[in-house]
């Protein structure tokens, strides 16, 4: 590996970013673009849950330890059913032992800590260049691979290299910070609703991210309505435990869909990664770690390959896709089943939804299960 091989990197959200980071310690040169600057992709109003899969990833790549200072962990989940009252609350003791030490369940993160780390990593790599310009000479044949990591709604999207899997569930987020009275601290909610879940992320004590999710036209309307109507609307929602104070952030809103882009089998240089490859609806709070697993294959991958041989590179588009098509598949799977599932007024299914937390309460495997995947993932490994 020398820094003749190039690659070039469309999108420097965090997917993109710590893309870049790994692939710097193969000592190539990486090309970071994005349409915009740093400061604008830094300051978005986004909050992240970060599991252990994570945890792992970023420590592989020297950033979990200095991520630390803007970390808030929680060490219990708190899983419930509106339809029927059901409640089962998981923690540190359902988890492997392997992660247990740690005394979490998971952390929350604000974007704009996150990017400050990251695009602080990236400025210590002189083999890094953020919308730097392309060199002209062979511009066609410069890069080994381009990987666009643009999100779920970028014109990259349109490749005719892939086919395109698409679901929409007429369902939109609203996202907002807020102040709470109540024992709440360290504790992590979802709470499943006919109209579709909502969770609360702890931010700080008695501070929480809310993701409250419904169908389009609901969320509109309450993002139209007042914040004194969004609060008892969310008041007669919420556990019996946590007071609301206020609202201390913008309201904002965006759209999910299920989505998972298949390469053909063609030599194409251009590899969808994170959001622009998959995406899920965001029960469960799958969707930034899943990215980060891909980056981790990524990684492993280009790394096994020790002198970049032509012949192995051409097949790399169809190894990563291999390598992550299982942990994909069985995230969609799930998370679209919890969906039909738990934000459904089907009759039929409540049988289900009542089995369901039945088990959770009762048998500590199948607790086990469903904890270990939300954190891990059933088929994720990394080297350490």
């Amino acid at each position: 590996m020398n820094g003749n091989i190039n690659f070039k990197i469309v999108g420097s959200g965090p997917t993109g970013s710590l893309l870049a980071i790994a692939l710097s310690k193969l000592k190539v040169n990486v090309y970071l673009l994005d349409l915009l600057s740093k400061k604008k992709l830094i300051n978005k109003d986004k909050t992240y849950a970060l599991t252990h899969s994570s945890r792992l990833i970023l420590s592989k790549f020297d950033i979990w330890n200095k991520l630390n200072p803007y970390l808030y962990k929680f060490d219990s989940l708190s899983i419930s059913d509106n339809v029927f009252s059901s409640i089962s609350i998981l923690n540190i003791s359902d988890l492997d032992e392997e992660i247990s030490a740690t005394n979490s369940i998971g952390w929350v993160i604000k974007h704009n800590d996150l990017m400050n780390v990251l695009f602080a990593e990236i400025k210590k790599k002189d083999n890094i260049f953020f919308n730097s310009k392309i060199p002209s000479i062979n511009k066609n044949s410069f890069f080994q691979y381009e990987f666009v990591s643009t999100g779920a709604n970028s014109n990259y999207k349109k490749y005719q290299n892939y086919f395109d899997f698409k679901k929409s569930y007429n369902q939109s987020c609203l996202t907002f910070e807020v102040l709470v009275r109540g024992n709440v601290e360290k504790m992590a909610y979802e709470i499943f609703r006919k109209e579709g879940p909502l969770a609360l992320l702890p931010l700080d004590k008695n501070r929480y991210q809310i993701i409250w999710t419904s169908s389009t036209l609901k969320a509109i309307d309450r993002l139209n309505s007042s914040q004194n109507f969004l609060l008892d609307n969310l008041s007669n929602i919420l556990p019996n435990n946590i007071k609301l104070d206020q609202i201390v952030s913008d309201i904002n809103i965006f759209p999910v869909s299920l989505s998972f882009k298949i390469p053909y089998f063609n030599f194409s240089k251009v590899v969808f990664v994170g959001d622009s490859l998959h995406t899920f609806h965001p029960v469960g709070g799958q969707g930034l770690n899943t990215c980060w697993r891909d980056v981790s294959a990524i990684y492993d991958i280009l790394k096994s390959d020790l002198i970049f041989q032509k012949r192995s590179l051409r097949l790399f588009k169809h190894k990563f896709f291999l390598k992550r098509f299982l942990d994909i598949f069985i995230t969609t799977i799930i998370t679209d089943s919890l969906i039909n599932v738990f934000a459904n007024k089907n009759i039929f299914l409540f049988p289900i939804r009542k089995i369901s937390f039945i088990f959770l309460n009762k048998i500590s495997l199948f607790r086990k299960f469903v904890l270990n995947h939300m954190t891990k993932s059933i088929v994720f490994s990394t080297n350490k």
